[in-house]
């Protein structure tokens, strides 16, 4: 009986000196104010979640509308930030036994919004796993990987959900925009080969007439896509909406999978469900 009643206040005391949410954002507020001569606007919890193996730490992923200080001008910028907690505990850095950071191993949690049928692009729904892919047609990694992911979840659709949300790396791939808005077009329809079929177009990366790449995407597909179709309202917007994804998983690279809901560096984990 006096053990049950050590492990309660012990248990009471942890909670009663564990820091709350309202006093992580009071902590980085006061942090960026005085160490950074940075003042925070608005901050937010993007997402947070217990991190395994770690004996009771959390990760906290931030969104902070900072005013900057830049050459005697002050300019509002939007900045992600993370922390962790434990107790009464805060720390921007928590590295593991081989001494990565998490804050360069973790992501945010995946919106339940995110799984919208706008972007199921194949499988059931209601299936047990959920994948959400980020990809650019052009970047080479999601060529080798993508398209055997949509294969894989194409055999197994009672299995997965498969979520696509597209990531055009303009800077490095200014192609991908065309090729991107054109993916759109073929996400709509439901024509999935065709959608496939971009990750495998005759043109440079760098090319940056729209014609050109139009016209490849014919030659590949056979299908006819005009210049105003790709630059609809609709396609902006959908765009838009990828992008706000985007920024709110602190995506950088691609192709970015995650699988319910969290994270999956090595992009191949969901293989691993084949077999139960």
């Amino acid at each position: 009986m006096k053990k049950i009643i050590l492990f309660i206040v012990v248990l009471l005391t942890f909670q009663l000196h564990a820091v709350s949410e309202a006093g992580i954002h009071h902590y980085v507020k006061s942090y960026m104010a005085k160490k950074m001569n940075s003042p925070v606007t608005k901050i937010e919890t993007i997402s947070s979640y217990p991190i395994k193996n770690t004996h009771g730490w959390e990760v906290y992923f931030l969104s902070l509308d900072v005013n900057i200080k830049l050459e005697n001008k002050t300019r509002k910028r939007r900045v992600n930030q993370v922390v962790f907690t434990k107790g009464n505990k805060i720390a921007f850095s928590l590295k593991d036994k081989s001494n990565k950071d998490y804050k360069n191993i973790l992501k945010p949690k995946v919106p339940l919004e995110a799984y919208d049928d706008a972007h199921l692009l194949l499988g059931n729904k209601d299936a047990k796993h959920k994948l959400l892919v980020l990809s650019d047609p052009f970047c080479p990694y999601c060529q080798e990987i993508v398209p055997k992911l949509i294969d894989d979840v194409k055999a197994h659709p009672k299995l997965f959900a498969l979520y696509y949300y597209h990531l055009p790396l303009l800077r490095i791939h200014p192609a991908s925009d065309t090729a991107t808005r054109a993916m759109l077009i073929f996400q709509k329809r439901g024509e999935l080969e065709h959608l496939k079929s971009m990750y495998h177009l005759l043109v440079s990366p760098r090319e940056i007439n729209a014609d050109v790449i139009l016209k490849a995407i014919k030659d590949k597909t056979g299908v006819t896509i005009k210049r105003v179709d790709i630059y609809s309202d609709e396609i902006n917007h959908a765009l838009k909406v990828d992008k706000t994804l985007k920024k709110r998983l602190m995506i950088t690279g691609t192709p970015t999978i995650f699988i319910d809901g969290l994270w999956d560096p090595t992009r191949k984990k969901y293989k691993s469900y084949f077999k139960k």
